[in-house]
Parts: C-alpha cells; structure tokens; sequence
C-alpha cells in the first residue's frame, strides 16, 4: 500500500504544486519559525488534500497518502496545515451538519460528530462546499467508495504525527493552533430535536436514506 501512494505521488510531482517546499535537510533549529510562517491558504489546503483523494476509497491508503505529501514540508508549514484543517473543521462545526451525522449513523457523539468532520474533509473540496451549502445532500454526495461509517479519525491525526517525525520534538512540544483555527464554544445554527418525526421533516433525503437503516 504505502508503495503504492509513494508511486503515485512520484508521479504527480511536485512541481504540480510550486508552492510546497522539500524536506528540509537541516536540523529544526534552523527552519522557519511557526510565528513567522503565513497562514496557509484556503487553495493551498485544498491542494493538498486534493493529492490524497484518488485513495478516499481506502481510509489507510488516503492517510498514507497524505502522510507523504506533508511530509514535503517543513515543520512550520505542516502546523500551518494542522491549522487550515482546523479552520475547515471550524466552518462545519454546525447543528445542521451534526443532525445528518445523528441520522445517517443512529446517533453521534462529540467524537462521532469530529470524525465526520475529518471524513467531510477527507473527501475533497467540492463535495466540502456541497455539504456545507445543503447538508441534506450529504446522500447524493456519496458513491461506492462509501462503505460503514462515514468518519476518518486517523485522517486528521496525521499533521501532528508528521510534525513530531520532522521536528525531532514531542507531541506535549507542539505548539497550539493560533487562535483563528480554534471551534468556538458550541454549534453554529439552531440545534436539532432527536425527535424521528422531526429530522425526517427537517431532513427528508437523509432520513430517506439512513432513518430507517443507518451505517454502522
């Protein structure tokens, strides 16, 4: 598998995206500062993510994946990335996105509800946005590539796993994400009822789709 991705991404080439860097050769003293790198942006991010969706079908392919193309950045950078994802698990942070996760899984917990966020990441921006614009889309943006639970917790683990790697630090050493990446208290929006009369009028696609048989 990991042979594979690195086939893959040898393929592609860097050079089809100018603006990562290479693995910095010196020791972490020597690279950028994470206070002196800018935030990275939305493009950038979604550059990134768009390399490791060919794999979305495989959940360890995909995290592999991604695992090699940060790994094409300095330790800066890659804390720039944890921060964008952050920012993208941020906008979905919302009542509305929760209650089709609630539908389509027969319940979400806190943790459910984050590693939904990181498979709606996972699958790309285009179908980001669609969801984000009309979460009771969500059934017409899956295929058969789709298969159990729709959640990706190793997905949004690997930035901080490749800044251990390539900084030589721990992960208590890591620095936070800046304070524009961080979720605000609660949901955005209105909250939803469990109630099944009510999601399946709120959310009449989704509910078609799962209410009565959910992932899982």
């Amino acid at each position: 598998m990991k042979r594979a991705v690195r086939a893959w991404l040898a393929a592609l080439s860097l050079t089809a995206l100018p603006w990562l860097t290479l693995p910095a050769q010196a020791a972490p003293s020597t690279v950028t500062a994470y206070s002196e790198v800018a935030p990275m942006s939305d493009a950038q991010f979604w550059a990134i993510i768009e390399v490791t969706t060919p794999y979305r079908a495989d959940a360890d392919a995909q995290a592999e994946a991604l695992r090699q193309t940060l790994t094409a950045l300095a330790p800066a950078e890659v804390l720039a990335f944890r921060d964008a994802f952050e920012r993208q698990m941020q906008r979905a942070y919302r009542w509305d996105l929760w209650a089709v996760t609630h539908i389509a899984h027969g319940g979400a917990s806190d943790d459910g509800f984050d590693y939904f966020r990181r498979w709606l990441i996972s699958r790309g921006q285009p179908t980001f946005e669609r969801i984000l614009s009309e979460p009771d889309s969500l059934p017409d943006s899956l295929s058969g590539d789709n298969e159990g639970v729709l959640e990706a917790e190793a997905f949004g683990a690997v930035a901080t796993e490749v800044w251990i790697e390539r900084s030589g630090r721990t992960a208590e050493e890591m620095p936070p994400p800046k304070s524009a990446a961080l979720p605000g208290d609660a949901p955005v929006g209105e909250p939803f009822s469990e109630d099944p009369a009510r999601l399946a009028a709120r959310f009449p696609k989704t509910w078609a789709r799962f209410g009565a048989a959910p992932l899982g």
